[in-house]
């Protein structure tokens, strides 16, 4: 076996007995007990191609007609040269992904036109120097590889077990020269100093300590949590965040395909934030993509923002039950 395929699994079993009872959304509960139970080493290297990759990038639900035109629309909104560099080359296809809109070379899936887009909202706000950067639910490490591709940082990682596992294989296989931190490693020594590494790759509830980060980022996962989760989650951004570090969040208006039913305007931020940037993500009219900047002083913000969210959140949930949209709804995947 592959050595680092086999310390990947090692430290993957081990995450796995630690947060066997850790508590998984109903949606991720049905995905990983159906996709994982037959894990091996082909089936690891081939993600793209199978059901692993199902909540995460899920590339058999987009045409390529789709991601084409997708593609297209992202050139015209972003320098092509530019999207181009943060593209994966088809001769390096990690994870064995199949279904893809191939254009000079590179593999374009729905999945990179997203976090190119989100790549390039947030290029402006890094440091020049090291950046210290948490995601909170980073997937199979898309964001990550173009980030750290183009900026000095610390990458810290956290999901859950089965979804860090397809990361460490992505991220390592892209970056092999680049230091990683697994949790293995971690759990015998917790006070490690963290900004010694490129990568940083934890399970839910690692106690990360002595460590201020420059940027936090959660894109569509936290509507997928309990409200416990998303209160300490924001306790360790709102304690841990450094002055005029930035938090990207991008999320749901309203969640509604899971038991906790949660909405974007309660997100629990304090008042210490000024805002950057508000408005609904691009292409995703049922997402919200805000991004904040930690301040000392408070201001109102915020509880302004949400006043206004939650009058227009009551309005579209309103919409969405109204017979017309419905009909429209019907129509719509009648064509498809």
């Amino acid at each position: 076996m592959d050595k680092k395929i086999q310390k990947l699994l090692e430290n993957y079993e081990i995450q796995k007995k630690d947060y066997q009872n850790f508590i998984k959304s109903d949606v991720w509960n049905k995905i990983l007990n159906k996709s994982f139970y037959d894990l091996d080493i082909e089936k690891l290297k081939n993600f793209f191609s199978n059901d692993l990759s199902d909540g995460i990038a899920n590339p058999g639900i987009f045409t390529l007609k789709a991601t084409k035109e997708k593609f297209f629309e992202l050139c015209e909104k972003y320098e092509k040269n530019k999207i181009l560099e943060s593209l994966v080359e088809e001769k390096n296809n990690i994870g064995n992904y199949k279904n893809f809109y191939s254009y000079q070379g590179k593999i374009v899936t729905n999945a990179d036109i997203d976090n190119i887009h989100f790549y390039f909202q947030l290029e402006r706000y890094f440091k020049k120097d090291k950046n210290i950067i948490l995601e909170i639910g980073g997937g199979w490490g898309g964001l990550a590889r173009i980030i750290s591709k183009n900026f000095k940082c610390t990458y810290i990682l956290i999901d859950l077990p089965e979804i860090n596992l397809i990361s460490s294989y992505y991220l390592t296989s892209h970056y092999p020269n680049k230091k990683f931190l697994f949790y293995s490693e971690f759990k015998k020594d917790d006070k490690i100093n963290l900004s010694d590494f490129d990568f940083v790759i934890l399970p839910p509830l690692s106690s990360i300590n002595n460590i201020k980060y420059d940027f936090c980022i959660n894109i569509r996962s936290m509507m997928e949590m309990n409200e416990d989760s998303i209160k300490q989650y924001f306790k360790e951004i709102q304690s841990n965040l450094s002055e005029n570090g930035y938090f990207l969040n991008v999320n749901r208006y309203f969640s509604s395909d899971n038991k906790y039913n949660f909405y974007f305007y309660k997100f629990p931020y304090d008042k210490k934030w000024k805002i950057v940037k508000s408005e609904t993500s691009w292409l995703q009219k049922n997402i919200h993509l805000l991004l904040t900047k930690r301040t000392k002083e408070n201001f109102h913000e915020i509880e302004n923002l949400f006043k206004k969210l939650e009058i227009f959140t009551t309005n579209r949930l309103k919409y969405k039950k109204n017979i017309y949209y419905r009909i429209k709804i019907f129509i719509k995947n009648l064509f498809k």
